[in-house]
């Protein structure tokens, strides 16, 4: 789950695709929109994902 930083609204990955398919850097673009208010989200890095990843595996 993705919560908008914005309007708090929390939403799928898939459902944020809906929102970029009219823009011409859909396949390159590196942010997550929000489908309730448009708000562009940064996509989290690899390496944070990995580095929560092996934290929560180590507690």
């Amino acid at each position: 789950m993705i919560k908008c930083s914005f309007c708090g609204y929390e939403f799928q990955a898939d459902e944020s695709k809906i929102g970029c398919s009219g823009c011409p850097l859909s396949g390159t673009c590196n942010k997550y929109k929000c489908p309730n208010c448009g708000f562009e989200i940064p996509k989290e890095p690899k390496i944070i994902k990995l580095i929560k990843k092996w934290r929560h595996k180590n507690e």
